[in-house]
Parts: C-alpha cells; sequence; structure tokens
C-alpha cells in the first residue's frame, strides 16, 4: 500500500476518513486526533520513497484537514479519559518538510482523481437521494420527512467504510497477524488516502446526506407547513403532488413540539445508522469480498476510468437538461418533469460537492474543537436554499426559472451541505464540544430559514411553485 495511498496531512481533517473503526472497544480502537498523528507520523517516514517511486497517490498536505478521514469511530464504549478526540488531532497537524515531499506532477495526479471522484460519486449520491425520498414520500407515510431516509442511509454507509477492514485491504495483508488485528490502525491509515475511499465517504455519503433539507423541514415542521402528501405520484393526473398544513390552525406550543420531533429525529436516527453501519461491518468481516486487486493493482485504469465517466456523467446531464422538449413529442411534461426533479439537480451537484471539499481543506483545521468548513457550508448552504426557495414561491423568472432554483437547491445546497459528515464530527468531537458544535449548527440554520423565508411567508405568503404544480 506504500505506493497507494494519500498524505495523511490532508486527510486528517476529514471525519469520514480517518476515524478509527467503530466497533472496537477503548482499549482497541483509536480517536480521531491520536489515530491521524499516527497516520501523519506514518508517512513522513515514507514520503521520500513516494516521491521516488512516482506514487500517484501524494496529495497536498492540506488534505489532512478533512473530517472524513479524521473522525473517531463511531462506536464509544466505556469513554476512557484521556483518549484523543477530533480536536486533539487539529492541534498536533503540522506539513511535510519540503524536502520530503513527492513531485508536485504526481500530486497533481491524485488531485485530478480526487476531483473524478467526488464528481462522479456526488452525481450517483444525488441520484441516490432524489430517489429515497421519492420511494418514501406517500400518503399515510409515518414519518413527513422524507430527507430523513437519505440522511440515515448516508449515515449508515459512512459507518460501515470507517469500520470495514476487507474492502480495501490488499490480499498480501492477510497474514495471521493482520487478521488477529494487530495491523488495523496501519490498515485505516492507508486505505483513507486512496482517491476511490475519499470519493465514497465524502462525495458519496455527504452527497446523499444534505443538511440544508433538513433545516429547511425542521423550518416547514415550526411554521406548520410541512408538505404532506395527499396523493400516490403513480397515479394518472394527481391534482396536487403535497398539500401544506398551513391553513390549520395550531398554537406556538405544538409548532415548538413539530420543530424537535424533526430535529431530534433526525440527530438521533443518523447518529444511530452511523453506529449500526460500523457494527454490521464488523459482523460482515469475514464475508466482505476484497477490491483491494482493483484499486491497487489496477489503480490507473479506476482512477483514469473515474475521470472519463464523471466527465461524461457531468457533461450529459448538461446537454439534457438544456436541450428543450421536443414540443412534438405527445408527453413533452414529462421531459420538464425531470428536468425539473432531477436533471438540474444533477448539473449544479459537482459544484456544491467540490466546494465542500475544499472548504473542509482550508477550514476545518482552522478552529480544533469545532469543524469551521463543515459548519460554514452546513450554514451557507442552508441560507442559499432558504433564497431559493424564496425565490421559487415570489415566483421569479418562469418555469425554466423555477427549476433551475430547484435544481440548485437539491443538487447544489444538497452537495454542499452533509449530514452524514457533521453526525461523524458530533461523534469524534468531545462531548461538551460536540454540544456546542451542533447547537449552532442546527439554530444558526433554523435562523437563517426564519429570517429569509419566515419574512417573506409570514408577511405575503407562499404563492405555487410554477414547477412543482
Amino acid at each position: 500500500m506504500a505506493n497507494d495511498h494519500v498524505p495523511p496531512q490532508i486527510l486528517r481533517n476529514f471525519d469520514e476518513l480517518a476515524s478509527p473503526p467503530p466497533g472496537k472497544t477503548n482499549k482497541e480502537r483509536l480517536w480521531l486526533g491520536y489515530s491521524a498523528d499516527n497516520l501523519r507520523s506514518k508517512s513522513k517516514k515514507k514520503s521520500g520513497d513516494l516521491g521516488s517511486n512516482g506514487d500517484p497517490y501524494n496529495e497536498p498536505d492540506d488534505y489532512s484537514n478533512l473530517d472524513e478521514v479524521a473522525a473517531p469511530a463511531p462506536i464509544d464504549e466505556d469513554a476512557e479519559k484521556g483518549e484523543p478526540h477530533l480536536e486533539d488531532q487539529r492541534n498536533g497537524s503540522s506539513a511535510l518538510p519540503s524536502h520530503q515531499r513527492s513531485p508536485r506532477g504526481s500530486r497533481l495526479e491524485t488531485e485530478i482523481y480526487t476531483i473524478a471522484h467526488l464528481t462522479l460519486f456526488s452525481i450517483l449520491g444525488t441520484l441516490s437521494r432524489l430517489g429515497l425520498q421519492a420511494l418514501t414520500n406517500y400518503p399515510g407515510a409515518p414519518v413527513q420527512t422524507p430527507i430523513l431516509w437519505p440522511n440515515v442511509a448516508g449515515s449508515f454507509i459512512l459507518g460501515f467504510l470507517s469500520e470495514d477492514q476487507r474492502l480495501f485491504r490488499p490480499p498480501a495483508s492477510d497474514s495471521p497477524q493482520d487478521k488477529a488485528g494487530h495491523d488495523r490502525n496501519k490498515h485505516n491509515a492507508h486505505k483513507k488516502t486512496i482517491p476511490l475511499y475519499i470519493g465514497l465517504a465524502i462525495g458519496y455519503c455527504g452527497s446523499f446526506t444534505s443538511f440544508s433539507s433538513f433545516i429547511r423541514d425542521a423550518f416547514y415542521a415550526l411554521s406548520n407547513a410541512l408538505p404532506v402528501p395527499i396523493q400516490h405520484p403513480s397515479l394518472a393526473s394527481p391534482p396536487s403532488p403535497i398539500s401544506t398544513n398551513i391553513n390549520v390552525h395550531r398554537n406556538g406550543g405544538y409548532s415548538f413540539l413539530a420543530l424537535l420531533a424533526v430535529i431530534i429525529s433526525t440527530v438521533g436516527l443518523s447518529l444511530a445508522a452511523l453506529q449500526v453501519g460500523a457494527q454490521l461491518a464488523l459482523g460482515c468481516e469475514k464475508y466482505t469480498p476484497s477490491i483491494a486487486h482493483l484499486v491497487i493493482g489496477r489503480r490507473k485504469v479506476v482512477d483514469r476510468l473515474s475521470v472519463f465517466l464523471a466527465a461524461g456523467l457531468w457533461l450529459a446531464a448538461v446537454i439534457m437538461a438544456i436541450v428543450p422538449p421536443d414540443r412534438h413529442n405527445p408527453s413533452p411534461s414529462t421531459h420538464e418533469t425531470w428536468r425539473s426533479q432531477a436533471l438540474f439537480a444533477l448539473v449544479f451537484a459537482p459544484l456544491g460537492c467540490l466546494l465542500r471539499f475544499y472548504a473542509s481543506v482550508h477550514l476545518n483545521g482552522r478552529m480544533p474543537s469545532f469543524p469551521l468548513g463543515t459548519f460554514a457550508v452546513n450554514t451557507g448552504g442552508s441560507a442559499l436554499l432558504a433564497m431559493f426557495i424564496a425565490l421559487q414561491h415570489a415566483p421569479v423568472g418562469g418555469l425554466v426559472g423555477c427549476q433551475v432554483l430547484q435544481g440548485m437547491g437539491d443538487g447544489f445546497c444538497g452537495c454542499l451541505t452533509t449530514v452524514s459528515t457533521w453526525v461523524g464530527e458530533l461523534k469524534g468531537l468531545r462531548r461538551r464540544h460536540a454540544w456546542v458544535y451542533g447547537a449552532w449548527s442546527v439554530g444558526v440554520g433554523v435562523c437563517l430559514f426564519v429570517i429569509i423565508n419566515g419574512s417573506l411567508m409570514w408577511s405575503q405568503g407562499f404563492k405555487p411553485a410554477l414547477c412543482m404544480a
């Protein structure tokens, strides 16, 4: 694996990637800070060899700020005092000396591969989120916030990836010592530097989940405007896909309880899913196949193929969104529906994912106890989504304008914000810091929605969005 890993200095700030295996007891497992420090120290010892060998996975130093990489394991049993946390790892960060760094070319190549995987998996994650929301939005659904299930599913997958010991373990490491678990920490340090792993943890899980949509539904619950399905989408010509309760009076106490219900259910179930995913990885360890022969042995083929796939899918989404529907088609409205519900979202999804990635790279390491990059994209994305919703219901721009705004909300804001990384950080931080960070994230997000959307909703009212009729 020496020639197949990304320098940990970049990965240290990604909690999905740097977290120790969730299923370990505290005597066996490592917290985020300790895990990332070990990763950095091992990288320093081998960094000279990386450059001389032309290692294609030679990431920039600031990848260590990715919290998807650095977060501790989700499972916490009998926590002992003094164990390193996410903020400990931040304080211990240091960049490689210039004489130990690999050539600029290999680092650029690695960054291109990373961007390709993030682009590809952001598109797939967006499709998964929109599809799961559609499946869980039906009359009589016990949960009226469809974004809950993508948030839970994305957190579950991240927990599995964080704990998994098989998918990215090379065949050569199947030694008795490794099977006994003595080399688990070394394996975790290496697997989290593979661009494919970064694409799965940051690109797919981060885009599958959406913090801005979670805050949107929290605001809708507070304002008694949570959309409720009244007819199944599969039925022909429904009079309206959703109905709101805004005309049904309820006092402020009930609205506050509705707000708490959305927040508690989303945060609680997402944290639980993170741990369940880790437990499943431990339980299936003997049966999980290894894909290391593809990731490592044929890494150049896999990485280069991802570049073409990412560019092709993104270009196809752009072309399909731009080309107007065929007016001679007996059902042109079908194309318009897809443009509203998916195509424009896929166009803007990679932009949001890449912005989140670089925000984490450059900001998460600035405040060890408060992941500033994730906080900035989650709250900023929530504010942008609130503005897009307000413009949709103003309305502004006609049908195409409404479709673009819907795509920017579902695609750009949906991928810019993330719940999977957020709950991983909550689990990795010390308890007091986690409460402060979580409360500020939710509080600021809800307040921004109240200021931006509430001022319009409670003064002039929401007009029907043209693309949602």
